[in-house]
């Protein structure tokens, strides 16, 4: 499974692929960031552990060595991750931004 991440804070794009392996999930990461390049040559074949473990200790947070702390880049690693071993569904948040 493939996803394209545009509104970030930076506006880069960011192309994440997930691949099922039989139970593990290997992330591909191509990016116009050169942070997120890096955290995505960094992360580990990813098991079930790694994927549901709490975010302080988790993993793909631990590796996230970017700029921007709001980058939504390994959220999305692990929103992929799910996905794939069908924790997950195919559904985003909603939002919206109010003044005051």
């Amino acid at each position: 499974m493939k996803v394209i991440v545009w509104d970030q804070p930076c506006g880069y794009r960011t192309e994440i692929i997930a691949e099922k392996i039989n139970n593990t999930i290997k992330i591909k990461i191509k990016s116009e960031c050169r942070d997120v390049n890096d955290f995505g040559k960094k992360l580990p074949i990813l098991n079930l552990k790694d994927i549901l473990t709490r975010i302080p200790d988790n993993i793909v947070y631990k590796l996230a060595d970017l700029r921007h702390s709001t980058c939504i880049i390994p959220w999305f690693v692990l929103k992929l991750a799910e996905i794939e071993l069908g924790l997950n569904v195919k559904k985003l948040f909603k939002y919206k931004f109010e003044d005051g």
